[in-house]
């Protein structure tokens, strides 16, 4: 793509973009969603070749609804997982304000580093990619080979043997 194609796309997307916004915001639920959903569907669009049946406009709208459903069909896997496993202590955010704050935190940590290492490889693999590092239950299933259910039920069962395993400790 030259760089006036990508000039054009960009002045394109200017142009829609509070329209894009709007289509995308009830699909979400928020417009905050909608907003970043945008941001990411114009960078897709200025990588990907469009359908060439297809004109621009029409082709970033379908980005932008695509990426959408996604969104929405993640946001709906996730909440299987955490209403399954009711988030414990350890993986909500914590304020350390004291020396003595800190050292429980410290040995908070190291508990949940031993459970960790206790986990299975491949369930301790799967809550690694979906905790740590963001990873979606479909990244989650296409890195290890296995199916999405399978990808939700080790995140599901690392918590709960985590959490198991934490209970047990204190």
């Amino acid at each position: 793509m030259t760089i006036e194609k990508k000039g054009d796309r960009f002045h394109m997307y200017l142009r829609h973009r509070r329209s894009l916004i709007n289509y995308a915001a009830p699909l979400l639920g928020s417009k905050d969603d909608a907003e970043d959903i945008v941001q990411d569907a114009y960078l897709r669009f200025v990588r990907e070749t469009a359908d060439e049946h297809m004109p621009p406009k029409t082709y970033l709208f379908r980005i932008v609804r695509n990426l959408s459903f996604n969104k929405r069909s993640r946001r709906k896997l996730e909440n299987n997982v955490v209403e399954s496993a009711d988030i414990p202590w350890w993986a909500l955010p914590q304020a350390v304000e004291t020396p003595e704050a800190q050292f429980l935190m410290s040995e908070a940590a190291d508990r949940v580093a031993r459970a960790l290492g206790a986990l299975p490889d491949r369930m301790r693999r799967a809550f690694e990619l979906y905790r740590f590092e963001g990873a979606t239950l479909k990244d989650i299933a296409e890195e290890l080979s296995i199916s999405i259910p399978t990808a939700h039920r080790l995140v599901r069962d690392a918590m709960e043997h985590l959490k198991a395993g934490l209970d047990h400790d204190e």
